[in-house]
């Protein structure tokens, strides 16, 4: 696709993103109330496969056609990176925006397998030199996503929405294409802003562009949000995260040679305590600010240390 420039891709960007959240919204809660599906499943499993599109882009472009020490890099970034952002700075925004999710108490179980396996993105550079060892970790982190999404069944059926089956995949479709095209341009432009800013390669791949490519979930989380359906909105974003503490650390673990270094060490940790955090909140069965200030206050140490770790 032709550069258009850096603020106009960049505004292009977010404009055609948060229009298609909106229609993927309406449209995904249609299917999955025609199909019976839970909150739960719908949010947590089916969900993430059309709003990871984005990242996954991302993630495969580095891994395969920039390839060597940058594209590990990226990769690195983008597969840490996401979760961190998600768990720290855009789920609480959305609490925020929310003023609250009351969410189905069923809904820590996602949580805490996140944090039981999303350490598990340091361990390619440690099985780098055991091949056997690393197809067992990688089969053994795929099993672990297999069994939590045939297991994942929390919350009340979607309700019926507004579509119909036809227009919804069609809707839905048109959707998916429209996250694939604004965050083709979002990156551009956030690549251009961070350039403009001064920010390292490292900074852009860990924050930058999973700022951006996390906003098709987080805009159809908002709307689920203000719709009153709360454990579709939090499932949704927790799946997103069980996907890269699971199959994207399978796929690092045979293809990607990354070296681990103390800010990836440090980002998996804050991680960590965040998405525990949004785990006692969700046993609560409600998000609320004692998430938000958790989140808010994880992401602003992550920044504070991050130029002691360079």
């Amino acid at each position: 696709m032709p550069g258009l420039g850096g603020p106009l891709e960049l505004t292009l960007g977010l404009v055609v993103v948060l229009v298609g959240s909106i229609a993927y919204a309406h449209s995904f809660e249609s299917l999955a109330s025609r199909l019976g599906l839970s909150q739960g499943l719908a949010g947590a499993v089916v969900s993430p496969l059309f709003t990871s599109l984005p990242e996954l882009v991302v993630f495969v472009t580095a891994v395969v056609s920039v390839g060597g020490r940058a594209g590990a890099q990226v990769g690195m970034g983008t597969v840490i990176g996401e979760p961190l952002m998600l768990s720290t700075l855009m789920t609480p925004l959305v609490v925020a925006a929310s003023r609250g999710l009351s969410v189905d108490r069923s809904l820590a179980r996602p949580y805490l397998v996140f944090v039981a396996v999303f350490p598990s993105v340091l361990l390619p550079p440690l099985l780098a030199n055991h091949p056997l060892a690393r197809v067992g970790a990688a089969l053994a982190l795929l099993a672990s996503y297999v069994v939590f999404a045939a297991t994942a069944r929390s919350g009340e059926t979607v309700e019926p929405g507004e579509l119909g089956l036809r227009a919804s995949i069609v809707v839905l479709m048109a959707s998916v294409a429209a996250f694939y095209l604004g965050s083709h341009y979002l990156v551009n432009g956030v690549i251009w802003a961070s350039g403009a800013l001064g920010l390292t390669p490292l900074a852009v791949s860990t924050l930058a562009v999973p700022a951006v490519t996390t906003l098709p979930e987080v805009g159809a989380a908002l709307v689920w949000a203000r719709r009153g359906l709360g454990t579709l909105a939090a499932s949704s974003l927790i799946g997103q995260q069980v996907v890269y503490a699971t199959i994207y650390p399978a796929v690092a673990i045979l293809a990607v040679p990354w070296a681990l270094t103390a800010d990836a060490i440090v980002a998996v940790l804050i991680t960590e305590v965040a998405a525990a955090g949004l785990a006692l909140g969700a046993l609560r069965g409600s998000l609320d600010k004692a998430q938000v200030a958790a989140g808010l206050v994880c992401f602003v140490s992550y920044l504070a240390l991050l130029p002691l770790l360079r």
